[in-house]
């Protein structure tokens, strides 16, 4: 890069709160305050229904705060729920520790983000082609010791 003008077109362009870069001995720190929008309740309630079955009652578990796990990005990036023929996990999925729950496009390269325990996918909360932020949460699951498969 070779202006600060380029940098304020990505900061921009990807719509990002907080942007550091150090070349050798420059170093640039741009930070936006943001506006916090009230939650959306319609994707949150979709996801209560498809794992409790009707929506009307979250699962027990959920009550659970130790139990459940949030999943967070690794890295800033696109992220991509599954292929093209069908994703990775969906809502009341079982997955095991190491399993691919999805991926994050970063400059041209698909990072994969793992499952980091056994457990259940009980809400996605972002949407395939969003653009995720470092260490958003991208999964909510429960913790359980899984003795049968898939």
């Amino acid at each position: 890069m070779n202006s600060l003008q380029e940098y304020s077109e990505i900061f921009q362009k990807l719509n990002l709160t907080e942007m550091s870069v150090s070349e050798g001995d420059f170093h640039l720190c741009m930070k936006k305050e943001q506006t916090i929008m009230p939650a959306v309740q319609g994707p949150v309630q979709t996801a209560v229904q498809k794992a409790s079955g009707d929506g009307s009652e979250p699962p027990a578990a959920w009550n659970d705060a130790d139990n459940l796990e949030q999943v967070k990005a690794p890295l800033l990036g696109i992220f991509y729920a599954g292929t093209e023929d069908a994703p990775f996990v969906r809502v009341g999925d079982r997955v095991h520790k190491g399993e691919v729950l999805c991926t994050i496009e970063a400059m041209k390269m698909f990072n994969e983000v793992a499952a980091p325990a056994d457990g259940i996918i009980r809400e996605i909360l972002v949407k395939d082609g969003d653009l995720v932020e470092y260490n958003q949460p991208l999964f909510r699951m429960e913790k359980q010791s899984l003795q049968n498969g898939k």
